[in-house]
Formats: structure tokens, sequence, C-alpha cells
């Protein structure tokens, strides 16, 4: 009988502290205003800044670095110096796609992933 009261707590909190633990592919907008920026670039730079960096060439036939691209309602905007140009206050939440889901959600062609602006 202690056996079986033991599992269950068990259980019980391990369902707890993973229904708490945070999603780092999403940005909810609390946590973009709480960063007091203007705009999702220096959010970012604060809340998840490997999402901005780059990690050099994707192809030995194309040495340019890339970084990740930026899209919202399904639509490229450019990269993540675009932005810079969007307003905190504008962004209901941000969510990163690591290349193999950006692939099969937005189509080839982002070896560093996408950054999605979900807007208000």
């Amino acid at each position: 009988m202690v056996l079986l009261a033991f599992v269950a707590s068990a259980c019980a909190s391990r369902s707890a502290s993973s229904s708490v633990r945070e999603n780092r592919d999403l940005i909810t907008q609390e946590q973009l205003e709480a960063t007091n920026s203007t705009d999702v670039f220096a959010a970012l730079e604060k809340l998840r800044p490997e999402w901005l960096t780059s990690r050099g060439p994707t192809s030995m036939t194309d040495a340019a670095p890339t970084h990740a691209n930026v899209f919202m309602n399904g639509q490229m905007l450019g990269t993540v110096e675009y932005l810079r140009q969007v307003r905190v206050l504008d962004v209901m939440s941000v969510r990163y796609w690591a290349a193999g889901p950006a692939a099969a959600r937005f189509g080839m062609g982002h070896p560093r992933g996408v950054i999605e602006l979900i807007r208000q």
C-alpha cells in the first residue's frame, strides 16, 4: 500500500512540474513587455539571444553566414534585422521554429530556423 502511494505521488509531482516548465521556443506578450524594450530585436537580445545569432555558413558552396528568417501570417518579412522595426506592443507572442519544423511549416530554405511573429 505504501508503494502505491509513493508511485501515485511521484506521478502527480512529475505532471505538475512538467506543466510549469517554460517553453523555450515561445515568448509571450508578458515576457516581451517585462524586458522594457521598445523593439522585438532588443527584447530577444535579453530573453533568447541564441535566436539572433548566426552559426556561420550552412553550405560549402555558399560561405555567407545566415540568420533565422522572420515570418508573420505565413509571409516572410526578412532576417532577424527586421525585428528592429517591430514594436513590442504590436506583438502578442514570438515563436522559434528549428530548421526541420520550419521547413515543414514554411517550406525549404530556412537552415537557421524561423522566428514567427504572432500579431494582435
